[in-house]
């Protein structure tokens, strides 16, 4: 999975309606009866009041799911409903967390690996003694790039991980490279034009050709999810955006450090182009078109194409980097 340094937060927590994991990029969450290896969850949008947060957290313990941005904190019994109060501001001792817990009798932060402090309210600041004792949870596991499930922050780590259903993993920055397969680049040959007279000449040819994006190579990757809310959004849109996330993360996250956001991302279709190639005697063109993909399957058509004399494909990639 991609570290959090490398990709906007993705905040997987407990509530009393179930497991949430929210993608404040993609303003939406999943609601999860339980994880992790669950293939059902509810696709929810995230409200206009909740959104751009940069700390979401619960547990079955609060009524309330909590969202930090900047230095205040709102509260929300259901994000796809919105904020239950007014924001009000974080006392001084809780701002700055890398990480925050809500719990039994109130709220641990994690200030920094091996720092932590307890308190009772996130606006006034009261510490509550003994509610959180302190060895060396932080180092160990936040540090970890891996999630375990836990039911207090001073358990001990068993050891044991869980794997997430492939339904629940792709809604995850890098999981949709876990669940089908690495992203891939490649030119496809299209066409070879030959000029087998012994002059130069100029041909025209009518090119056939795909361009937009294969959604049904996408489509089972959604199929646990469910959006019931008038405002709930689509699923298909979602798994685009899944995808161009994908193609823009780093090869070692299954990605291919690719900007596809001017690219055609409509249903993919036939389109038909018409090409003036001047040919030398007994020259050869060939013309290519940029495809990328997950695991084995084509699943954008680029629109850009190359002429080139040469049978091997070309060396350039079409498009820009994503960073």
């Amino acid at each position: 999975m991609v570290l959090s340094k490398n990709v906007p937060n993705i905040h997987i927590f407990s509530t009393r309606a179930g497991d949430v994991a929210v993608r404040p990029d993609l303003n939406c969450y999943l609601l999860l009866p339980g994880m992790p290896t669950s293939p059902c969850a509810e696709l929810r949008p995230l409200h206009p009041s909740v959104r751009g947060g940069k700390h979401y957290f619960s547990s079955r313990w609060h009524d309330s799911v909590y969202v930090i941005t900047g230095n205040k904190f709102t509260e929300a019994q259901d994000l796809s409903v919105g904020s239950s109060r007014e924001a009000r501001k974080l006392h001084p001792s809780c701002c700055g967390g890398q990480h925050y817990f809500a719990v039994t009798g109130g709220f641990v932060i994690i200030l920094s690996q091996g720092t932590s402090t307890a308190v009772k309210d996130l606006a006034t600041g009261k510490p509550v003694p003994g509610l959180y004792p302190g060895h060396q949870w932080s180092e160990e596991k936040v540090g970890s790039i891996r999630s375990y499930l836990y039911w207090h922050l001073w358990d001990n780590f068993s050891g044991s991980f869980f794997t997430l259903h492939p339904n629940i993993l792709s809604f995850l920055p890098g999981g949709l490279g876990l669940a089908k397969g690495p992203a891939f680049g490649a030119w496809k040959l299209l066409t070879a034009l030959h000029n087998y007279s012994d002059i130069p000449v100029t041909k025209s040819h009518r090119l056939f050709r795909m361009v937009g994006c294969a959604k049904e190579k996408l489509a089972d990757v959604g199929h646990g999810w469910t959006a019931t809310l008038p405002d709930s959004p689509e699923p298909g849109g979602i798994l685009v955006a899944l995808a161009k996330a994908q193609f823009a993360l780093p090869s070692q996250y299954g990605g291919m450090g690719l900007d596809t956001e001017q690219e055609e991302w409509e249903e993919a279709r036939e389109e038909e182009k018409t090409l003036e190639v001047a040919l030398q005697p007994s020259e050869v063109a060939y013309t290519w078109q940029y495809q990328l993909g997950l695991g084995k399957e084509a699943i954008l058509f680029c629109r850009g194409i190359q002429v080139t004399s040469s049978s091997e494909p070309p060396h350039e990639v079409p498009l820009p980097p994503s960073s």
